[in-house]
Order: C-alpha cells, then sequence, then structure tokens
C-alpha cells in the first residue's frame, strides 16, 4: 500500500491529504477510524497517529473525543501560496533569512513539468533558514519573459526583499490572482541534503507552488523540500 522507501507517516499523511483536496473526504466529513486506517494502510497506530497530527498541524482536520477526526477544510491556510513565508515565520515570533545558492538564465528541458521545453526561465535555488537554523531548500523557476531584468541584487538575506513574491510583485508588477499546490513525499536529494545538514535519502516533503497572474499565465513555480513541519499561530496578509 505504500512505497517503501519514504517515511510511513508521511506517505499516510500525503494519501489522506489528497483525499481531501480532491473532495473524496468532503469538509465535514469523519474520516475513518484509526483502527481503519491501521488496517487500510497496514502500519502502526503511531504512524496513523504521527500522520493525523501533521494534518491537524496544518489545519486540514479536527480531532474530537468521541467523533473522530473530523475535515477542516480542503487546503492548507499556512501553505498557501499566496503567502509570504517570510512574513509567516515573523508572525510566529522567529527570524527569517534566506541565502541565494544558484541563479542562473535556463532553458527548460525538464527541469519543471510545469513550464514547457524550450521556454526560457529564471532559475533561483535558495536556502530558508527559520532562527539561523535551514529550514528549507527553494527551487524558483520564473518565466524569463515576464519578469525580464531579474537578478541576484533584487534580493536581501533579510528583510521583505528575500521574499520572491515580493521581489515579483513590487518591482515586476506581477498581480497574482491564481495559485496551485502539489504536496508529496520524497526522499533529500544529495545536494540538498548538503545543504539542510541532514543524510541522502532522508524522508522530506515536497511542495510545488505555482502562481499565475491575472492573464492567466503561469509566472512562477517554486518547488519547496523540508524535513519537518512548522506551525504557524496565524495567516499572514
Amino acid at each position: 500500500m505504500l512505497r517503501q522507501s519514504s517515511t510511513k507517516y508521511q506517505n499516510v499523511y500525503s494519501v489522506i491529504k489528497n483525499n481531501i483536496a480532491s473532495n473524496k473526504w468532503p469538509v465535514g466529513k469523519i474520516i475513518p477510524s484509526e483502527h481503519e486506517l491501521v488496517d487500510y494502510f497496514r502500519v502502526s497506530r503511531i504512524t496513523i497517529r504521527s500522520a493525523l497530527n501533521m494534518l491537524e498541524n496544518d489545519g486540514l482536520v479536527t480531532r474530537k473525543r468521541g467523533k473522530g477526526t473530523i475535515v477542516k477544510n480542503t487546503t492548507n491556510n499556512d501553505n498557501n501560496c499566496f503567502q509570504s513565508l517570510t512574513q509567516k515565520i515573523l508572525q510566529n515570533g522567529d527570524i527569517p533569512s534566506s541565502e541565494i545558492l544558484e541563479f542562473n538564465k535556463i532553458v527548460n528541458k525538464d527541469h519543471t513539468k510545469y513550464f514547457t521545453n524550450d521556454t526560457t526561465l529564471y532559475f533561483i535555488k535558495r536556502l530558508r533558514s527559520v532562527n539561523e537554523k535551514p529550514y528549507l531548500v527553494s527551487n524558483a523557476y520564473v518565466s524569463y519573459d515576464l519578469c525580464f531584468g531579474l537578478c541576484e541584487n533584487y534580493f536581501t538575506q533579510k528583510g521583505d526583499n528575500q521574499s520572491l513574491i515580493h521581489v515579483l510583485t513590487n518591482n515586476f508588477k506581477i498581480n497574482f490572482i491564481e495559485n496551485s499546490q502539489f504536496v508529496c513525499a520524497r526522499e533529500l536529494s544529495n545536494s540538498d541534503s548538503k545543504v539542510l545538514r541532514k543524510d541522502p535519502g532522508t524522508p522530506c516533503l515536497s511542495q510545488d507552488c505555482l502562481l499565475f497572474d491575472h492573464d492567466n499565465r503561469l509566472v512562477l513555480v517554486d518547488q519547496n523540500i523540508t524535513f519537518n513541519t512548522l506551525s504557524f499561530n496565524s495567516r499572514a496578509i
């Protein structure tokens, strides 16, 4: 039932999250009990509880004694692609920072499946840290045509300009109106493991954020790789 190469609870998390996002388990529905989930996924109760804890931290479900686990929302508000990670970290009382690892102009050759091949893109690889500790690796692909002139000088290690969304909105007048996101479990690659100071193959989460402008043109694809989940206390504005 589960892929053996990734941590089991992250696989359970991904399957349940996709069931909620696809409306297979709609808002207000009580999802199968822990016992039923143990049988279905063929994992331990501890594994199921770890996955449910992650879903609850993400605001997708609520767990009520005597009733079970109820679907609360179909999307993770804290991980909405419109919201700046920088602002969410600040609102949580922590200190964000960002370091550019790569900045290149590329021609898409299966680098990302979301842009068509032969499209010219900016590729920006960054390490995002919280309180000076590595939190995630961001692999961002930005439309060259829509953001012509983008360069490293627009970014700072601290402050609002470490946010890619802030840079594109304020310097290139991009009006983001649509977004999509996809989350799955995976293993850390050799390059990302070095940056995040974890062993290659360590189970992690991959979140792909796609942002579109008012003409429904894809402007930004940002793939975030992390090995843990932060629970933010409030939504960013």
